[in-house]
This record gives C-alpha cells, structure tokens and sequence, in this order.
C-alpha cells in the first residue's frame, strides 16, 4: 500500500510525502521536494566578494540575516578579518530579531492549530484572537530590531565585510529597549501557552548538532557541539556527506555516515542549562526540565522542537535586552570601518539560523569568488526526519488510526521540524 500526501501545508516552501505500508509498516519514507532547484551557489561565482552576502540573503524571505551573516562570516574568515566588539553585539541584536521573528511565525501560525485540530488558521485566529494579537506583536519586535540596526526587516542593508556599516539611532534603540523590556512578559505566558500543550509520545534516538560557547547559549558562533564531543567548525563540516538522490533538488547531509538534527531542539539539548532566567524557569515548568543541568539526559522527542522554539523566543528577548542595556550607555555608538588589502583565501561561516546551523564554504581570489557551497538547516534535518517518520508508526496508537488520521499525525511531525524548502533547494 503506498501512503501519499501530495501537499504539506503550513511550511516554508512546497514539499509533499510518500512512504509504503508493509503489514502496517511505514517504509521509504521520503519527503518530496516540489520546487525546482535555485542554483544560488551557481550565480555566486565568479561574481565580487561583497555579493555573496547579498545574493545570499535572497535565499530565503524567512532568515535572510542568517544567510547573510553566514556569507559574511566566511569571508571573514578567508581574510583574516576580526569584527568590532560593538559591530558583533550589533549582528547578535540582529540576530535575536530574526528568530524571534521566525519562530513566532512557525510556532503560532504554522505548529499550533495541530493541537487544536483545526484544519485552517483561521479557525484558530477566531477562536483565539487575542493569542494571536499577541504572536504578531511579538514577531513585529523581532522585525523591529532587525531594522533598526540592518536599515530593513528583510534583506539587511548595514551589514558589510568586517562589521556594520551605519550606527543604528540610539534614540531608537533606546526605544525598542522599553519594548522589549514592556513585552518580556507577553513572550513568556505565549511560552506558557506551548508548555502547556500536550505532545505526542514518540522517541528516536539521533545524534544532536549545535554551536557551543562556553560563555553563552551559542547563536552567532562558537564550536560545533555533536552531543558530548567539541570539534572545530571546520572540522565538522569537511565530515558532512551531502548526498542528492533521483534528480531531488534537495540534497541530504549526514554525519559519519548518520543522519542528525540542527535546530532549536538540538541547542537545547546541547546547553539549554545555559539559557537566561525566565527561559531557564520555563524549560523547568515543561516535561524537559532535565535539561536544565549540563550532562544531564536528553530529549529525543522530535515534536519538542516546537516547545524549544517556544522557550528560545523568551531567552532571546532577555538576551536582547542585555545587549541592548549596554549599548545604549554611550550616548552616540561608534562605528570601527575594517579594510583589508589581501582579498585572496578560503574560509567556513557557520551560524544558528532559527532551524540549525548554517554554512557558507567560500574560495575567493583577488576579491572575485572560485566557489561556494552552501549547507543550510534543512538539508541537514531532511535524512533526520525521514527516519524519523519511518519509526513514526511505533508511536502509541499510531495502528488504530485510519488513513487520514495517519497523514495528519505525519504533517504534524514533519511541521514540526519547521523545514524551509526555499533554503533546502538553493
């Protein structure tokens, strides 16, 4: 028997689902990508340095800064280049925006009415309109943020080679701070709201991938974690098997020749202990309160991304708020401009986008790219979910349902890991 859903909505992109059912069995499953290939790397070479950022950033409407900091990162390592003290807390900030926004989007408009068994949003808009006057105006600040410091919400503008290009105004960063500082409490009972929910019981054992920073909960850089061990980010990346099978525009990726997940549940699982204060006290409320020590177990749930996305948009807003507090003690923020003369090297920009570690891999000579690769987050997760959803069928109850039943409880996990099919195929 072969299960099909040939349309998965409420995910970034177009993407549908076939498996087999051998004796109630689920078997190769697999996620169809219904978009054509981008070629982005393609377009990329043999154009200026300073484009790869911005071509990038076209990737994806959703993280555009991650596409763009990731670019920008790589040709600062190629260059040997340091960026400012105030530039980095400047892109932190920026960074911080775009996954508050992100994940408000996926958890509101995209996860949620799975809970509720509502079939459109709509319904879930109606029934609960104050909760979603809540979800937007917590995203609004994340778009917010991104443009007072990037000149724009999508598609930044200030970022450059070396750091920032134009001091955000302090008066509205002043402002945006008593935003943030007004708002944490509405983040943090919309966090409620998902801790509160109840998830699926299902557990696969996978291999957990994230940055890691002794000195804070990771985003703009730091080693790659994989569960218990450190390695460089280089070193991780040059192990990453991209494999592309039967035409797919979308390529898999694994790790030692296993599949891994990236993303909100994987940094959590990595250093949640190290999450600000209201964070920490809601991961503590929820059924993953024994990740709040280092070493302590780890979740295997795969619908839990969705609880971490939760948990993260709160640590954020605490996070910005710190960033914030200091740069606004200075009356004006200055701004250092980096040059560089040697415009010829290699090098890997990693960042956590809101679905997991991104990488640009770039060769430049005399300022002109040779090459690029790029390994986004959902072509990392892709081999990942589909094992997942093989196993899907051993969950509790799963063999009482009927076909229909079957494909909703499929699109929830597959929602779930908030795939973006415009990133998968650039």
């Amino acid at each position: 028997m072969k299960l099909r859903i040939d349309h998965i909505a409420k995910i970034e992109g177009h993407a549908s689902f076939t498996a087999d059912i051998v004796n109630g069995d689920v078997r190769a499953a697999k996620i169809k990508i219904e978009e054509g290939a981008r070629l982005f790397e393609g377009i990329m070479q043999d154009r200026k340095d300073e484009e790869i950022p911005e071509i990038g950033s076209r990737i994806c409407g959703v993280c555009p800064v991650a596409h763009s900091f990731a670019g920008f990162k790589a040709i600062e390592k190629a260059y040997n280049i340091e960026v400012a003290e105030t530039a980095l807390s400047l892109r932190k900030l920026m960074a911080l925006g775009q996954l508050i926004n992100s994940h408000a989007l996926h958890l509101f408009f995209f996860s949620l009415s799975d809970f509720f068994g509502f079939k459109s949003d709509l319904q879930l808009i109606n029934a609960y309109p104050e909760k979603t006057n809540d979800a937007v105006k917590i995203r609004d600040l994340g778009n917010r943020l991104v443009e007072i410091i990037g000149g724009r919400s999508v598609h930044p503008l200030t970022p450059c080679i070396g750091g920032i290009s134009k001091a955000p105004d302090i008066d509205e960063l002043k402002q945006i701070l008593n935003d943030f500082q007004n708002n944490l409490e509405l983040a943090v009972k919309l966090g409620e709201l998902f801790v509160d929910l109840k998830y699926p019981e299902f557990e696969r054992k996978t291999t957990f991938v994230s940055f890691y920073n002794p000195n804070e909960y990771a985003i703009y850089d730091g080693q790659i974690r994989v569960d218990d061990k450190l390695m460089r980010q280089e070193e991780f990346a040059s192990l990453i098997k991209e494999i592309q099978k039967d035409n797919d525009p979308a390529k898999r990726s694994y790790f030692a020749d296993k599949t891994y997940m990236v993303g909100a549940l994987a940094r959590l699982n990595n250093h949640g202990y190290q999450l600000n204060r209201y964070a920490k006290e809601l991961l503590k409320k929820s059924e993953l309160k024994f990740l709040v020590s280092p070493n302590s177990g780890l979740c295997y749930n795969p619908f839990y991304n969705i609880l971490a996305q939760a948990i993260e948009v709160v640590h954020c807003f605490e996070e910005a708020i710190k960033i914030l507090s200091e740069l606004i003690k200075e009356d004006k923020i200055e701004i250092v401009e980096t040059k560089t003369q040697n415009r010829t090297g290699e090098g890997l920009g990693a960042f956590e986008a809101p679905r997991g570690l991104l990488f640009y891999d770039v060769k430049i000579k005399e300022g002109i790219v040779e090459k690029v690769n790029i390994i986004s987050p959902t072509c990392q997760n892709l081999a990942n979910l589909e094992a997942d959803l093989e196993e899907f069928e051993h969950m509790n109850g799963f063999d009482n349902l009927n076909t229909d039943e079957r494909k909703e409880k499929i699109k929830m996990l597959i929602r779930a890991y908030d795939p973006c099919v415009t990133c998968a195929v650039h």
